[in-house]
């Protein structure tokens, strides 16, 4: 097994982002079918438990391997609490959505296992630049050739339906949602960028690449997302001590924003609202005029969140702090990942995936190697999303992002 489980990784890097999301096998009570992904993952879960049969698992057994452990006996306990005590979750969607996290979290320690030499970097590079770019490419077909679009926003659309981009729509290349598909750029972007600062040979290639990733990105048109690469680049710059790249990296983000209509006007929408609000304030004296028609101005997205999803999660919140509901009692969307874990599994959940990151940092931020300091500002760039999205619940990001944190950290320990 020893020779295949890079080939392995490499089967994982190629599948899971570029493979869209057809259905395979419904399941009933929801709208979330096996794909050819899972299959994928579950052959190469088999290779793993093969592999480390020798070695006694080997990545369960490091700090970072632990705390996960410990996350998912919290999310059992939660998942029976929520059965059980609150009667909250169903038995069939509770195991399901417990289960999910475990095949997504299980990534850490296949890319843990896959890294042998720190030489097979180079191509690891390589491989997550090359599928950034058919990202990009299939991403732009879809906006300027009318390439077909698979998603799963709805039930409806989750039956494998291939739609063409409609007025306004926004792109979503190989993913599910345009707000998946920004956040993946994280990936290919930061990662082209620590190549930048170290590579001389070839990086006219890099930069169209990365370019062109760049320009998919501002067509999905997701606000957070932007901002959170704006800020992570910049850290990693400061990290590096680029300032030039900072310069560079200013002037990109301003003229990004004016040549992005879509980015604009929603960022032009929200400061919009917040001027009406502020108005109202002032006016709330004035007689009002019936013959005016009412002025309605208003974020719908955020104005989603603050009034339904996120105070529903509080109210689960409410009915058992410690544990949870469990997994599934919240629906489908919280579109916030940190609320969506404190509503399932409580505050013990949330401590628990909160150490996972925390050792994650405490090992990669003392690193001087510029890909672990990509990843590493990757990871952050996941977490602000995660404040408006719940990204690590977004079946293909979360399978990406545990796999390069496993891979990561092998690195690290190799240097």
């Amino acid at each position: 097994m020893e020779k295949y489980k890079w080939w392995l990784l490499l089967l994982l890097l190629f599948v899971v982002p570029l493979y869209p999301k057809f259905p395979l096998v419904g399941i009933g009570g929801t709208f979330v079918s096996i794909r050819i992904e899972d299959f994928v993952i579950g052959l190469v879960l088999v290779g793993w438990l093969i592999g480390n049969w020798k070695d006694k698992f080997e990545g369960p057994k490091t700090p970072i391997g632990k705390a996960i452990l410990v996350y998912w006996a919290v999310g059992l306990v939660s998942v029976f609490a929520g059965i059980l005590l609150t009667k909250t979750s169903s038995l069939n969607l509770g195991l399901l959505h417990y289960l999910r996290r475990i095949e997504y979290m299980s990534m850490y320690f296949v890319g843990y296992w896959a890294i042998s030499n720190i030489k097979q970097l180079g191509s690891l590079v390589k491989m997550i630049v090359l599928v950034g770019f058919v990202v990009a490419i299939y991403g732009l077909g879809q906006q300027f050739l009318a390439w077909p679009i698979i998603s799963t926003t709805n039930s409806e659309f989750a039956k494998g339906l291939a739609l063409s981009l409609g007025a306004g729509a926004r792109i979503n290349s190989t993913f599910a949602g345009h707000y998946d598909l920004a956040a993946f750029s994280l990936f290919p972007l930061l990662i082209i960028l620590s190549t930048l600062i170290t590579n001389k040979k070839n990086n006219w290639l890099y930069w169209i690449i990365g370019s062109l990733v760049y320009w998919v990105m501002l067509l999905s048109a997701s606000r957070i997302t932007f901002a959170s690469l704006i800020i992570v680049s910049s850290i990693f710059l400061v990290r590096f001590k680029k300032w030039w790249g900072l310069v560079l990296l200013g002037i990109i983000s301003v003229i990004s924003v004016f040549l992005s209509p879509q980015l604009a006007g929603r960022y032009f929408n929200l400061i919009s609202v917040a001027r009406a609000e502020e108005k109202v304030i002032q006016n709330v004296n004035t007689v009002p005029d019936a013959l005016k028609p009412t002025e309605v101005l208003e974020d719908r997205s955020l104005n989603i969140r603050l009034k339904a999803s996120w105070p529903k999660a509080l109210r689960a919140l409410a009915k058992n702090p410690i544990l949870g509901t469990g997994y599934s009692s919240v629906g489908l969307a919280v579109d916030n990942d940190y609320l969506r874990v404190l509503a399932e599994t409580g505050i013990l959940g949330l401590a628990s995936f909160g150490l996972v990151f925390l050792r994650l940092f405490k090992s990669w931020i003392s690193s001087k190697s510029p890909f672990v300091w990509a990843i590493l500002c990757v990871t952050g760039g996941l977490l602000l999303n995660a404040v408006f999205i719940d990204i690590f619940e977004a079946s293909k990001i979360a399978t990406i992002f545990w796999l390069l944190a496993g891979v990561t950290q092998k690195f690290r320990e190799l240097v």
